[in-house]
């Protein structure tokens, strides 16, 4: 059973919001970005049938709900942050691609138990104040047979993976040394994948699929 018990942890980092959201979304819609994001949609949902709900859980500047919904998807997206509402919203209609965006807390989720066939959360979950809370709502909202991805940051990764990573983005210098920067104080906050299994083993799906690639680690959850 882990230590890390659900209790509020303590914040470091100032919510998204205003120009902090808008210059994130600004770093993150590059070429290659929105590309690996077209890439990842479909690889994770491959085995998804026609149709599918998908709940996207704190979906930011709303890139990748938007690259789930081309591919013919219901597409749900749920973020703390009244901006990214906005900033989501607005980039879906100029994509002209239909996506619900709405504000609201993964530990309380405004939607009805067994909503969606798939949940995905990317490179957020280290920021929630209630993490066995926000498993257990997305074990709630899953219909029987669904299952829930979280990727995020492994903080077992090293200085290396990161340089790496960053690489990958083709920043330019400056946005380059900013983003390195920003991942080494954000790898502070994650979990390894010891300490992540532990609180899954809090929560009502009990076990799941823990891997880790890079900086990377993801998580795969199923509701019997």
């Amino acid at each position: 059973m882990s230590n890390i018990k659900d209790r509020k942890r303590f914040k470091i980092v100032p919510e998204m919001g205003g120009a902090l959201a808008r210059n994130y979304a600004r770093q993150r819609g590059t070429g290659p970005q929105i590309e690996s994001w077209r890439r990842q949609a479909r690889e994770l949902t491959a085995d998804l049938p026609e149709g599918a709900k998908i709940l996207e859980v704190a979906f930011g500047p709303g890139y990748f709900a938007v690259e789930l919904a081309r591919l013919g998807f219901s597409v749900t997206g749920l973020d703390v942050a009244p901006t990214f509402v906005e900033i989501a919203s607005e980039y879906a209609r100029t994509e002209g691609v239909e996506v619900s965006f709405r504000e609201g807390d993964v530990a309380a989720m405004p939607f009805g138990d067994e909503s969606f066939d798939f949940v995905v959360c990317q490179a957020a979950f280290k920021n929630f104040v209630w993490p066995v809370k926000a498993l257990d709502e997305m074990y709630r909202v899953l219909r029987p047979g669904g299952t829930a991805v979280v990727q995020d940051m492994n903080r077992d990764s090293t200085d290396g993976d990161i340089a790496r990573e960053v690489e990958s983005m083709r920043l330019g210098k400056l946005a380059a040394l900013a983003t390195r920067q920003t991942l080494a104080q954000l790898r502070r906050r994650a979990y390894t994948p010891v300490d992540f299994g532990g609180l899954v083993a809090e929560t009502a799906f009990r076990r799941g699929e823990i891997s880790t690639s890079g900086i990377s680690l993801d998580v795969r959850l199923t509701r019997p």
